[in-house]
């Protein structure tokens, strides 16, 4: 087949394929019910999907140190410290420590303050942690909100009843070591 024959069957083809289009475009503008939506048909399809709902940003309960008096403004190291914190329900996808399981420790948050700079101190209500379940809350809480704050630096876990677990952004492993 010649080199012209083969151009003039491509030009017939492609002018074949948009009078077509064309044909389609002009009986959907003109036609009431092609391509329109049944929204009864729509609806019965639908039944029983969930509707995902936008999340709302949490705002943890500060704690009684974040309270202003009449005489004092916002602790600024209360404020960062809400802030590790709202990052830490963030990166975690919970809007509230309720939302966590009740089979660890991040569930039984009670308060967090910042005792130094970089260092995010949390305490969770006593129910005899191991020292796994305290440092894996730390290392949590430096992969969400460590993440997003170069300035968090070392976060202490403790619950009251034993010294303070530690655990500090450059940790050489992902696992802590009393979980291993």
């Amino acid at each position: 087949m010649s080199h012209a024959t083969k151009r003039v069957i491509g030009n017939v083809s492609v002018l074949t394929a948009l009078v077509a289009l064309v044909a389609v475009l002009v009986f959907a503008a003109t036609s009431p019910t092609f391509l329109k939506n049944d929204a009864e048909l729509t609806a019965e399809a639908n039944a029983g999907t969930p509707i995902v709902q936008a999340m709302n940003t949490p705002k943890p309960k500060p704690t009684a140190t974040a309270k202003p008096t009449p005489t004092t403004a916002v602790d600024k190291s209360q404020a960062w410290a809400d802030d590790m914190i709202n990052l830490l329900l963030n990166g975690n996808s919970k809007s509230s420590f309720d939302d966590f399981s009740p089979k660890i420790a991040h569930h039984y948050i009670e308060s967090w303050s910042q005792p130094n700079p970089g260092v995010l101190s949390i305490n969770v209500k006593d129910k005899n942690w191991s020292n796994c379940d305290l440092d894996a809350l730390g290392m949590n809480v430096l992969d969400t909100a460590g993440w997003d704050n170069p300035k968090l630096k070392l976060v202490e876990v403790s619950d009251g009843n034993s010294k303070p677990r530690i655990m500090e952004r450059n940790n050489e492993y992902a696992v802590p070591n009393s979980c291993a």
